[in-house]
């Protein structure tokens, strides 16, 4: 067999590994990254509670008049519970808060904050300070949130569904930079 022959039959034998290479490696890797290598996201920081809309229960402004949360429909809404005597606890949560909706930047007027009082008293002047602008309401009756209403902040979507849970511990980063990639992957919405 001459010289050019037999290069002329490696290269048709490279040429026809390169296609199965070509063919075979996507699914090779596909198999692999499926069954072994699993990927990490998809996870999300806060706790993803069941969708579906919260029940409807009285609440009223700090002058008495009557409010639902449908009042705020159209908006995410980041809501807290606690007593009108508010300790330290509420008070950082107040100013996390005001941080989480700031750090939307152009996007925060998407974001509504709200403070439920959960008795019959008036909040401080120090905590109506570091409310600075959330809206203030007084649950009249039980809040049918789920989970520990006192160690928690719930994300409400703007049609009123229930979607997150974060203690109120949570780490400020995550929650803002969570609270970013909703408002961006849910422009439609509010």
């Amino acid at each position: 067999m001459s010289a050019p022959l037999k290069q002329a039959k490696n290269g048709r034998r490279w040429t026809l590994f390169a296609i199965l290479a070509v063919t075979i490696a996507p699914v090779l890797v596909s198999y692999l990254t499926y069954y072994i290598w699993k990927p990490a996201g998809g996870k999300s920081y806060g706790e993803l509670l069941p969708v579906r809309p919260v029940p409807t229960f009285k609440l009223s402004t700090t002058e008495g008049a009557p409010a639902t949360l449908a009042d705020l429909k159209g908006k995410w809404l980041l809501v807290m519970a606690d007593s009108a005597s508010c300790d330290r606890s509420c008070l950082d949560t107040l100013y996390a808060l005001r941080q989480y909706r700031l750090a939307q930047g152009k996007e925060m007027d998407r974001v509504e904050r709200i403070w439920l009082v959960t008795d019959t008293g008036q909040p401080s002047a120090a905590a109506l300070k570091q409310a600075d602008g959330a809206q203030i309401r007084h649950a009249l009756e039980p809040i049918p949130l789920p989970k520990q209403l006192d160690d928690s902040i719930y994300l409400i979507d703007p049609l009123g569904n229930q979607v997150m849970r974060y203690p109120r511990t949570a780490e400020p980063r995550k929650v803002i930079k969570e609270l970013t990639g909703l408002l961006k992957n849910n422009e439609n919405i509010g």
